[in-house]
């Protein structure tokens, strides 16, 4: 009778084996396994196919890359592998039977087929040098081919100089040279890729070999960014006097590459130059150029760079001071050597380097970081106060060290103008403009100080006070106050007349604040005046209220009055805000002079020698001089009630 086990029984069976610890180095050496395989060794990249010999196998996995020495490889369970990269790989195989576990493992070689790299020189006449890149695939190769181009071929072996000549005698053509590298006979590979190098019967030019630009790095090396000739030998050379130069080191590529030097004092200034040879005997020394070494320091609030005078006057073209990766200021003097950083706060790191310009070439130094510190810190020195409408005033200040980077606190205090009583309205973070609008800037001026603390935790005293500028009209005159609104001082007042249709007109008073209007019959019926003042720097500016005048404004008199005493309407009055000279009389019905005045401010009371005038209809004749000196004669009734 057949016994039937199910698929899970197998399952078991082969989990259990496969989890069995092996008490042995590495798997290799266990044997029992088999495998036949198609090919051991060849050419990269290589496949490989293998088919199991074990017979009765449950499981069956490969491990394409073992280390010889992993008791729990990971497993594959495939036949066919690829290997691209060159070298000898150790191919396991791990099967699984009833009685356990058995192995197998097989070498496979595979060889380099990665093509060899060339660089040349020629000097004319035919000849050429040629020179092998030493690099990680030619060791690989026993020899290298080399076909000339012109008919001819040369066999290089391993081990000899990487530098061959060669002349061709047709220099008119251009030929291209094949490299092959090639394996010693009797190997399953015999070589790889070819490389194709083109050559030109052109002279080298020594004087393309030059520096491009300098870098001192803050760990004293020296980055040296150079212009090369491929097969040149480049001499990299440094002298820390001037006179006596050290090399660095020696390169033959082409490009522009860099070089670095290192162990040097990045706070000391070195000359570089660049001494190349070719094969035909030429010899060349480069420009010589300078490193650049910036110091700083931290005094009073300021930061304080020096650096070297680039002692190479010819092509130089200037200096850049780099803060925080933004140039800060340029040079354009060889002498300029010294630079006072002012826009700077308690507290805040700052990273400079200088660079100097040598036509297309540039010299950096290497960074240097100063914390800035204050232990004298200024005060607001500058700030305004604008009038922008009629309840709303602007403050605006500058407040010393501020920047993208630094933080502050500022309080605005205010008081009313002609008191000293000022009373905090508020307190800024990071910011130095504010609007107020708790104010009646048509009724009164106003005075504001500031002050502030800095990112260190020191607390300024409040600034000077700056006060609005109350403009206001008797008659055809302006006058505004004198407390000045700009911190600081300003050039002086300008008057700002902007008329109906006649635009805008600027009026200097210098430091006056008192003006006379000058208006004519062709004037506007209508102007809007307001008083500007502006720092001598002209960063900040101050306005005034705004004033309205009527040009020829008419004069008002009522139809009628009640002089009876309740305190409404008891005296006769000719209202007018813009007269030069004024009478005014009252007559009867009889044409007889009740009531005479000069003053537009003293009205009739209703009186006649002391006595009540009696009720009814009065004429009134006056005679004004109005704003633009024309004389005006105008009449009129009115009634008198009790």
């Amino acid at each position: 009778m057949r016994l039937l086990l199910p698929l899970q029984f197998f399952v078991f069976i082969f989990l259990c084996l496969f989890n069995t610890s092996v008490n042995a180095q590495g798997l290799c050496d266990r044997g029992g396994g088999g495998f036949d395989i198609n090919v051991t060794e060849g050419c990269a990249p290589l496949s490989v196919r293998v088919v199991n010999t074990v017979p009765n196998a449950i499981a069956i996995g490969y491990t394409q890359f073992y280390d010889g020495a992993s008791f729990t490889p990971s497993l594959q369970d495939i036949s066919n592998f690829r290997y691209a990269t060159p070298g000898t790989f150790t191919l396991l195989q791990q099967v699984a039977i009833s009685t356990g576990r058995v192995y197998e493992c097989k070498k496979i070689t595979v060889y380099e087929t990665a093509a060899i790299t060339a660089q040349y020189t020629s000097c004319g006449g035919g000849k050429v040098t040629i020179s092998l890149v030493n690099n990680a695939v030619l060791p690989r190769y026993d020899q290298v081919e080399i076909q000339w181009g012109d008919g001819q071929t040369f066999m290089w072996q391993k081990g000899s100089a990487l530098t061959i000549d060669h002349t061709y005698t047709n220099t008119s053509a251009s030929p291209v040279v094949k490299f092959t590298g090639q394996y010693a006979a009797g190997k399953a590979c015999s070589q790889g890729n070819t490389f194709s190098l083109p050559i030109s019967f052109q002279q080298a030019q020594l004087n393309e070999i030059e520096v491009k630009a300098l870098e001192m790095r803050g760990d004293g090396t020296l980055r040296v960014n150079y212009q090369g000739v491929v097969a040149i030998p480049t001499e990299i050379k440094y002298s820390a006097n001037g006179n006596t130069y050290t090399t660095a080191g020696t390169r033959s590529s082409g490009g522009v590459q860099p070089f670095d030097i290192q162990n040097l004092n990045a706070k000391q200034t070195y000359q570089v130059k660049l001494s190349s040879a070719d094969l035909c005997q030429g010899a060349r020394d480069s420009k010589i150029y300078a490193s650049m070494a910036l110091s700083g320091e931290s005094s009073e609030g300021k930061n304080i760079l020096k650096w070297n005078q680039y002692p190479i006057a010819e092509g130089f073209t200037g200096y850049d001071l780099v803060k925080d990766g933004t140039i800060l200021k340029s040079f354009t003097s060889i002498a300029d050597v010294t630079y006072t950083d002012e826009e700077v706060e308690c507290g805040s790191y700052s990273d400079y380097h200088i660079v100097a310009k040598i036509g297309d070439v540039t010299s950096t130094s290497a960074p240097v970081g100063v914390r800035t510190e204050i232990s004298n810190p200024r005060p607001i020195e500058k700030a305004s106060v604008s009038v922008l409408g009629d309840n709303i005033v602007t403050i605006k200040a500058s407040v010393p060290g501020s920047g993208p980077n630094s933080s502050y606190d500022m309080t605005i205090e205010r008081a009313e103008a002609g008191t000293s009583t000022f009373k905090k309205i508020i307190t800024l973070y990071n910011d130095s403009e504010y609007s107020d609008i708790t104010v009646k800037t048509n009724e009164m001026s106003y005075c504001y100080r500031m002050s502030y603390q800095n990112s260190c935790g020191q607390k300024l005293p409040p600034s000077q006070p700056v006060c609005t500028m109350l403009l206001k009209k008797d008659f055809v005159s302006l006058g505004w106050t004198p407390e000045l609104p700009v911190l600081g001082g300003i050039t002086g007042y300008e008057v700002v007349q902007r008329g109906t249709s006649s635009g805008e007109t600027i009026i200097p008073t210098q430091m006056n604040t008192q003006y006379t209007i000058q208006l004519s019959a062709q004037s506007d019926l209508e102007y809007n005046f307001q008083i500007r003042a502006t720092s001598p720097d002209g960063d900040f500016e101050s306005l005034s209220n705004i004033i309205n005048y009527r040009r020829s404004a008419g004069v008002f008199v009522p139809d009628a009055f009640s002089p009876n005493g309740d305190g409404y309407n008891d005296v006769l009055e000719a209202k007018s805000t813009q007269l030069q000279a004024f009478t005014f009389s009252v007559m009867n019905r009889w044409g007889q002079v009740v009531f005479h005045s000069e003053d537009i401010n003293t009205g009739w009371d209703g009186t006649i020698k002391g006595e009540n005038a009696p009720v009814g209809s009065y004429v009134y004749k006056m005679t004004f001089v109005d704003d633009i000196n024309q004389t005006v004669e105008k009449s009129g009734t009115f009634m008198l009630l009790r």
